[in-house]
Formats: C-alpha cells, structure tokens, sequence
C-alpha cells in the first residue's frame, strides 16, 4: 500500500535514526574491546560482585541491549494519520493536519523542499529537511516525538513573519543557520554550507515576502532575534512597519 507524504517522512527519519544508532553500537563494543583488552587480567566474569569491573561491564551491556531493543521498536513504527505531527498553535487535530498535508503532497503542491545538509544527490539527502506547502511549513528532523515516532513540526503559513540565513553563531564562523521567526517562537535549523542555507532562504522568499530585504540580513538578523527574546510584541511592531513601507512603495 502506498504511503502519504508524512508516512514516507516517518520511514525516512526511522531508517535515518536506526543508522545512527547502528553506529553509536558499533563504538560502543569497540570501546568495550578496547577496555577489555587493556583490563583483560583484572576483569573476571566468573565473579560479578558488586564493585567489581565485571559487575559494572555487565551493566553497561545489559543497558546498551535495553537500548538497541527499544531503540528498534520504536524506529519500526510508521507513523499514520498525523501521529508525528507536532502542531504549536492547537489549530486543529494532528489527523485534520495530516490529511491537508498529504492531499497537498499527492496533488504536487510542494513549493520548497530542501535538507539543510546539501547532498551532491538530493534523492540520497538525510538528516533536517524543510518544505513548504501551501498550507504548512513543516520542519522535519531526526527527533523522537509523540509515541515513539519521527517528529514532524508543522506551522501555519499565516504564522510566519520572516525568514533568514543567519551566520556566524557561537560555535565557528563557518556554521549558519536558518531562522524562522513566528508568531510565538523563533525556530532554527543548522547547517554548515552558507551558500546552501542561503539559497534555502531565497526559494522561500518567492512564496513569504520578505519585509526586511532593504536591510543587512547578517546584522538585523542577530537584531531582530534579541528584540523577539525580549518583547515580540516589539518584533511584530517593526515587522508590520516595514510591512506598511513595503505597500506603500517606500
């Protein structure tokens, strides 16, 4: 049977989690042997006493197989009828929300999809992925969310304000991220290629006008960002301001 959008998107966030969990296990029994080796005389799995380095070794594993067991079930799940949608303004049922949003994928309404990571082929791109329907701009990442599954967060076109690629944050110079400012938070995804966040932002821009494209979006960014923190009653002042200007032909 063939699967909507956001069940394809629960496949992929799965498999993409199972991977990365596949790893995590691999360097962990490299640092088991590791530890083995170097303690192989003073470690005795005949006697797992309390204290002893055996007893502790046997609780690691034992943890790390609760883990992989859990890890599996929950990853082998697809998600159905909205379960992974997460939805901040309550502005109508995770089902409702699905539905408008794989009739919308089904129908190629799709205006901008994009993973923050650039792949050299996009069909293989993994990790954080933003998309643009008419409806909704969902921020799909490799989260746990509700129940188990992928998390998927979906917010009203109406809801946004501005969109913008920051760079330079604490961290390095050369890590950038996209902003996303709302009406209740700002949101943020990361990434590493400037000019692929960057042109993100520009497809964006076609379908969310951007009121601020007068100004330097590297200073006004980190600007805007510390106003919205403190009074986004503030923000929202400046935005319909510039909103006004914009009208008007100024």
């Amino acid at each position: 049977m063939e699967h909507g959008y956001l069940a394809r998107e629960s496949e992929r966030i799965n498999r993409a989690t199972r991977k990365m969990f596949a790893k995590l296990i691999i360097v962990f029994v490299c640092a088991l042997a590791i530890i083995y080796f170097l303690g192989k005389d003073s470690i005795d799995f005949s006697d797992i006493s309390y204290g002893s380095i055996s007893f502790y070794l046997v609780i690691l594993i034992g943890l790390m197989l609760v883990c992989a067991v859990v890890k599996l079930l929950a990853t082998g799940r697809v998600a159905r009828n909205g379960d992974n949608l997460f939805l901040p303004y309550k502005e109508t049922t995770p089902e409702a929300a699905g539905k408008i949003i794989d009739t919308e994928a089904l129908e190629g309404k799709i205006l901008v999809e994009e993973y923050i990571d650039k792949a050299a082929d996009p069909k293989k791109g993994s990790g954080e992925k933003i998309v643009l329907m008419p409806s909704y701009l969902l921020l799909c990442g490799v989260k746990g969310g509700p129940k188990g599954t992928s998390k998927v967060t979906a917010i009203p076109r109406q809801k946004i304000y501005w969109v913008c690629a920051q760079v330079g944050i604490k961290g390095g110079p050369f890590i950038v991220r996209l902003l996303i400012f709302t009406e209740k938070k700002i949101y943020s995804m990361t990434g590493t290629d400037i000019e692929h966040v960057q042109s993100i932002a520009d497809k964006l821009y076609r379908y969310i006008p951007n009121v601020f494209s007068n100004y330097d979006p590297f200073t006004l960014s980190y600007e805007l960002e510390k106003i919205f923190a403190e009074n986004p009653e503030k923000f929202l002042d400046i935005y319909e301001n510039e909103k006004k200007k914009i009208q008007m032909g100024e």
